[in-house]
């Protein structure tokens, strides 16, 4: 694809994506590989959808690891408070990439998530469960998982 055909879908998608067509938006920053249009689509869907692994794909296609970080740190403290903290060791988990330390402790009310922020200006509060809201789908198939585990 050449630079002026994908500059012009790229303002297509910024078009259809302010005036609420996400369907061709999504379609086109795809097919552009457009690094910034995907982080938006990660943006809709993590802040004004609420649906944080739609848009953990989003912030991975567009190579935003802090986000990606973010999402993945959720979904660790929701999994261990959903199998019982006593039975998570965040230590098992832990990577090049994902330190251990910013990983909330299964041991204590305590934990701290990082802010929205990316300027990390804004200071961490402690995490309670109300942070989090999980499709009941997923809730759902993850009880059904812990429920084969009991067998």
């Amino acid at each position: 694809m050449d630079s002026s055909t994908r500059a012009q879908l790229i303002r297509d998608a910024n078009t259809a994506f302010n005036a609420g067509d996400i369907r061709k938006a999504r379609e086109l920053y795809l097919k552009t590989n457009y690094k910034d249009g995907l982080a938006r689509m990660g943006d809709y869907f993590m802040y004004d959808r609420k649906l944080p692994m739609l848009a953990f794909g989003y912030y991975k296609k567009a190579g935003m690891q802090a986000k990606v970080d973010e999402i993945f740190q959720r979904m660790i403290f929701a999994l261990s408070t959903w199998i019982g903290q006593d039975k998570f060791k965040p230590a098992n988990v832990s990577s090049s990439k994902h330190n251990a330390s910013n990983i909330p402790s299964a041991d204590s009310n305590k934990a701290k998530i990082h802010p929205k922020s990316a300027n990390n200006l804004e200071p961490a509060r402690p995490v309670t469960p109300e942070d989090f809201q999980v499709h009941p789908l997923l809730r759902a198939k993850a009880l059904e998982i812990l429920e084969k585990l009991k067998k």
